[in-house]
């Protein structure tokens, strides 16, 4: 008798362990999915991060070029006089300077 109520329980019972070990198996796949989504998502951020540096990087280069180019211009003695009589008005002695003023 106690071997046929210990048969029921397990006939009763058997399902739930189906249904319990579905849930364990969805929610462990659902932590794996969640896991493998998350980290993707991380991975497609840094390496647009990784995109923006390198233009960064890029820019940054023609500008140190540019500089580069400006700063070999000062020791040019012929960059140096034209800078000086365009912005500052300079003459070289012996020559004159010419101001024209129009009359209102």
């Amino acid at each position: 008798m106690r071997e046929q109520r210990m048969e029921r329980l397990r006939v009763r019972f058997l399902p739930s362990r189906h249904v319990a070990l579905a849930l364990l198996v969805t929610a462990l796949a659902g932590l794996l999915i969640t896991l493998f989504v998350g980290r993707q998502l991380e991975i497609a951020r840094r390496q647009r991060a990784l995109r923006d540096f390198g233009r960064a990087h890029a820019i940054a280069l023609q500008d140190q070029d540019a500089l580069r180019a400006r700063l070999a211009q000062q020791d040019d003695d012929e960059v140096v006089e034209a800078l000086a009589r365009e912005k500052l008005g300079l003459v070289m002695p012996g020559e004159e300077k010419v101001i024209f003023v129009e009359e209102p």
